[in-house]
């Protein structure tokens, strides 16, 4: 029997390299913050079109408020921004959320990579049986077949993994922003400015006086809420 096996190799070895396919090493993509200043532009963006509607009112025919308009050419209104760039570089609890965020990535990449080294080795030294025709064409089909099955485990998981991070940094976003959101109507409700808009490099606003920026004395407060808080 060994001797049929054997004279069969040749007719099973080189499909079986041919249709081996290694799996890249699956490693997530490492993701950033930068959904957050997407939608805080949205935010502001979504500003300037109400304080169209407060103003011209066009569904009232166009007619201005003018009593908004006199409060604006008095120089009433009170306009203050922060600057998301800032607030994203310096504000403990996204340092928080990024530490977080990058130490579960580099957690699940080094599962991966484990996982990966092990279909590897085996997929190796399948490869080195067939190659010296150390089993039968039925053997080799089999183990071909289960070698095909870790693979494609493999590419689940990495799709699974990296769903789960995605997931994880759309909900710390989410939870930053209304972070933001509440703090910032406690501190207005002080301060009483009409508009605190979002200002950062490449954003829709293009250029802003320095004295209408509150950033600093936000951030302190912030991160003074957020030592209290306990973590």
């Amino acid at each position: 029997m060994q001797d049929e096996n054997v004279t069969h190799e040749p007719e099973m070895q080189e499909p079986v390299r041919e249709q081996m396919v290694i799996a890249p090493e699956p490693t997530p993509g490492k993701k950033n913050f930068n959904t957050l200043l997407t939608i805080l532009n949205i935010v502001m963006l979504l500003g300037l079109v109400v304080l169209y509607f407060i103003v011209l009112k066009p569904g009232n025919n166009g007619t201005p408020d003018m009593a908004l308009i006199q409060k604006a050419s008095s120089g009433s209104v009170t306009v203050a921004y922060v600057n998301s760039d800032s607030i994203l570089e310096h504000y403990d609890l996204v340092k928080s959320m990024r530490d977080e965020l990058e130490a579960k990535t580099a957690r699940l990449e080094g599962e991966l990579k484990q996982k990966q080294e092990a279909f590897e080795k085996d997929a190796a030294y399948f490869q080195e049986q067939v190659s010296k025709k150390a089993i039968s064409e039925s053997s080799a089909q089999e183990i071909y077949g289960q070698l095909m099955g870790e693979q494609q485990k493999l590419y689940e998981l990495r799709e699974k993994y990296s769903a789960d991070l995605s997931k994880q940094e759309f909900d710390l976003n989410l939870l930053l922003l209304d972070s933001l959101n509440n703090f910032l109507k406690r501190y207005n409700s002080k301060v009483h400015f009409d508009y605190i808009l979002s200002y950062n490099k490449g954003g829709s606003i293009l250029s802003a006086n320095d004295s209408l920026d509150i950033t600093k004395d936000v951030i302190r407060l912030l991160n003074e809420e957020y030592a209290v808080s306990g973590k």
